[in-house]
């Protein structure tokens, strides 16, 4: 992708990625505020509601109160409850206590504030204000006891009880939905009757009315938790949830998702100390915020705007700011190896360009010179290679050599000459082979013993060895010639001060997916100093090593263990077992070990 392309994507993806945020955050911001100056609103509309709640409920309980309160009321309700009916002599009394309770109710203040107050009792007397649609003047007893608020009146023992809104059994004609207050009138041994005040449904909605009922639910609550109004419709699950979070002490605050619908909602509810019944709001998220549909428009407008003119702004000023290094790109697709320290100076009003050509100018004349050394440096490599070339002659030469004295030893009948001459050329040829630096555990072994040979054709009687392993260990890599440099070092080292035969032992096994090799002489063993002042050196070589001021240049000329350790740490990236120290009976005792590899393809260098 060319350079300007790529700058005008690079700051065209930078604005869309502002644009975007910035108008997140915008739209965020105003939903927020919109939704916490809607919360507030409706926290003083469900204090409002309660409120005028109250003022509707109180009428109705002032005026059942006054009826109970009155005197020739409740007589004349325990005269109907108690006489016998069917004693003629009695027919007086009861009729002149219907005539009281008929003309209490008759009054100017419950007509004129009450839509019905209707008195009844269980010998089915029943009496109302509204006379014109109640013209019954009995009823079946029986009915008493299936009216939803009979039970929960006769609890409160005379207290006021709500009755929620329903159609009006008592008219006679046509349908009117009504709501009220009742109470059961108290007797000395058993209720006398009962009291409904009732006022039309319409009079409770236009109390409960709310602006923008299409996003804001109203539910009245009575204090057992029945439901005694709502605003819409909803299923009596939906009623219990809403319920359920009215009563939770704990319930978070703003908008929260209901489990049953998955819209995110806010609920407020709002109890009265006069009649405890609970005013609860039911504020829909998604609908509130409907109305911010234009917000979001005029967002994405303004956005696709400023991202338009800003891409243009961008693909212009790109297209000058590439221009010059449209320039210095010609200038470096014209310069060749003939022409390199040969470039003219630029001149350019920009001084970022020209000081930019001047560096690319120093950069051909370094490269000229870089190229003129690296040319000395080929002749030199060269030269080096031929000399090597010319070194290998001198082993072949003498596997050569050596092959004639084995024969002639053969011809001779001495079969031990040609054993030593073969054993080494073996030696020979595995120490000078270059083509691979590492071996296998099994090669190493067959060199090691090799070498142990030879050593006892000068050394006879004097020295003895032992080698084990087993066959899981034998295709393990490890870097050439470690095994015998230990050896070596056992023989040369371990019996100085001591005149003894000399005894080695070699064993290879592996464990847990790696392999160990042990060697162990019966010498005199290491020194407490030595032993201290090796594992030092060691330290010190494996700190150098891990800090990369050593490298692999270590190679198979090198002698000694230090040189062993190294070689094994760069060969296995320092994934070994190293131990040196003394044998329980005496003698020097060398553990080394690291993970098994079989694959020959990997590069073994070390």
């Amino acid at each position: 992708m060319r350079f300007q392309n790529k700058l005008l994507l690079t700051y065209s993806l930078l604005i869309v990625l502002l644009v975007l945020v910035l108008s997140i955050l915008f739209y965020r911001y105003s939903a927020g505020l919109f939704e916490r100056n809607a919360l507030g609103t409706y926290e003083l509309l469900g204090t409002k509601l309660s409120q005028q709640l109250d003022n509707v409920l109180r009428p109705m309980d002032f005026i059942s109160t006054n009826l109970i309160s009155d005197a020739p009321f409740k007589s004349a309700l325990a005269s109907l409850e108690n006489l016998d009916r069917e004693t003629p002599g009695n027919s007086r009394y009861i009729t002149e206590a219907q005539q009281v309770i008929r003309q209490l109710l008759s009054t100017y203040s419950i007509n004129k504030n009450f839509y019905a107050v209707a008195v009844f009792n269980r010998q089915g007397d029943f009496f109302s204000s509204n006379f014109l649609d109640h013209t019954a003047v009995s009823i079946d007893p029986d009915i008493i006891g299936g009216l939803p608020w009979t039970r929960r009146a006769k609890d409160e023992a005379g207290r006021s009880v709500a009755v929620s809104p329903y159609q009006d059994r008592w008219r006679d004609t046509g349908e009117m939905v009504v709501f009220g207050r009742a109470r059961a009138v108290p007797g000395l041994n058993e209720d006398l009757g009962f009291i409904e005040v009732q006022n039309r449904s319409a009079d409770l909605e236009a109390v409960l009315a709310v602006p923008d009922k299409e996003f804001v639910g109203v539910l009245v609550f009575q204090p057992d938790g029945e439901l005694f109004y709502q605003s819409g419709k909803l299923t009596a699950g939906m009623v219990d949830s809403y319920y359920s979070e009215t009563r939770r002490s704990d319930r978070p605050k703003g908008f929260n998702e209901n489990p049953l619908t998955g819209e995110f909602e806010a609920i407020s509810s709002f109890s009265s100390d006069y009649s405890n019944m609970t005013v609860t709001l039911v504020l829909s998220k998604r609908i509130l915020l409907a109305p911010l549909g234009f917000v979001r428009l005029i967002s994405g407008i303004t956005a696709f705007l400023i991202i338009l003119f800003s891409g243009i702004y961008t693909w212009f000023s790109s297209a000058q700011l590439t221009k010059p290094l449209k320039l210095i790109q010609g200038r470096m697709d014209a310069t060749e190896l003939s022409n390199l320290p040969h470039g003219k100076p630029l001149d350019h009003p920009n001084d970022e360009i020209v000081a930019l050509d001047q560096t690319f100018r120093n950069l051909t004349a370094r490269l000229d010179d870089s190229i003129r050394r690296e040319l000395d440096a080929r002749t030199l490599w060269m030269q080096a290679r031929l000399d090597s070339l010319q070194a290998q002659v001198n082993p072949h030469f003498l596997n050569n050599i050596l092959t004639v004295i084995a024969n002639r030893g053969l011809e001779s009948g001495d079969e031990g000459i040609g054993e030593i001459c073969n054993g080494v050329a073996s030696m020979l040829r595995y120490s000078t082979s270059t083509e691979e630096r590492s071996a296998t555990i099994g090669k190493e072994l067959e060199h090691v013993e090799t070498y142990l040979f030879l050593m006892k054709q000068r050394l006879e009687d004097r020295l003895s060895y032992q080698i084990e392993s087993e066959p899981s260990v034998l295709k393990a890599f490890v870097p050439k010639i470690v095994l015998q440099q230990i050896v070596e070092n056992s023989i040369n080292h371990g019996y100085q001060r001591i005149h003894k035969p000399i005894c080695i032992g070699i064993r290879a096994f592996s464990s847990e997916g790696r392999w160990t090799v042990e060697l162990t002489d019966d010498g005199q063993g290491f020194e407490d100093a030595g032993l201290a002042d090796l594992n030092q050196r060691i330290l010190a070589a494996e700190k150098s090593l891990r800090a990369g001021t050593e490298g692999r240049g270590i190679g198979l000329g090198g002698l000694g263990l230090i040189n062993t350790y190294s070689r094994l740490f760069l060969f296995y990236k320092g994934d070994i077992l190293w131990s040196l120290g003394n044998g329980e009976n005496g003698g020097a005792r060398v553990v080394i070990g690291g993970p098994l590899k079989f694959e020959a393809g990997e590069d073994h260098g070390a």
